[in-house]
């Protein structure tokens, strides 16, 4: 983005359905937030929209409520870290390039969002809404998974965002001026997904080490994912 002799906020967004809210998650954070450098990062859970009402492994998606609380108690100790309730409070679908527009009018210009998306992900970014105004409003911090190769990343922005100019020493894509830039990560992958922990919850196995305790108290107490 253009820098002004004004220093800008870095804070980083984080979004999903974090049903549940998982290690995985916070060790991506914890990630991004040192090595970009960021202030803080902002965790962005999604509403439930209505053209999606089960995952996967046919279980319904868990209340926004629940999902929220179970991100706040994952959070507590960490200062760098907040959630945000803004897209339950929007009607569904919500989509990326809204939220982040509402996210810069209530934040300021002066702040440099940083947007952290998976590297699977990415390469599906021309299905999104208005996927080429992303670019003029955030910076992507893309995490590599595996399966996935760099090149396959360079070559979606190639086709999809014209006029970036890659770095391999950094490997970062970045535009002469006015726009954000692509900036690839490499992180030791974490072996834990939210399919994973409700399948052993609701076999009755244990998910301590996958989830904060918090989190998992949490889990036990209410009921999730047992049905």
């Amino acid at each position: 983005m253009v820098q002004t002799a004004e220093k800008r906020e870095k804070i980083g967004l984080l979004g999903g359905t974090f049903d549940p809210v998982h290690n995985g998650h916070l060790a991506v954070a914890s990630y991004v937030l040192e090595t970009i450098g960021l202030a803080s990062i902002l965790f962005i859970p999604a509403a439930l929209p209505p053209h999606k009402t089960s995952h996967v492994d046919g279980l319904h998606i868990t209340s926004f409520s629940h999902r929220y609380t179970m991100l706040e108690k994952a959070i507590a100790q960490h200062n760098s870290f907040a959630v945000s309730d803004l897209e339950a409070k929007r009607p569904t679908p919500s989509y990326s390039i809204d939220t982040i527009k509402i996210l810069i009018s209530k934040l300021g210009k002066q702040t440099e969002l940083y947007f952290i998306i998976g590297a699977d992900a990415f390469l599906e970014i021309d299905t999104w809404k208005q996927f080429r105004e992303l670019p003029n409003v955030v910076n992507f911090v893309i995490i590599s998974r595996p399966g996935y190769p760099p090149d396959k990343v360079g070559e979606v922005i190639r086709q999809n965002f014209p006029g970036y100019t890659y770095d391999p020493v950094t490997e970062t894509w970045s535009y002469r001026q006015g726009k954000g830039a692509f900036i690839l990560k490499h992180m030791e992958p974490v072996a834990v997904s939210s399919t994973q922990i409700r399948k052993k919850v609701r076999d009755g196995k244990e998910i301590t080490g996958l989830v904060p305790q918090p989190v998992e108290k949490y889990i036990r107490q209410q009921g999730l994912y047992i049905k």
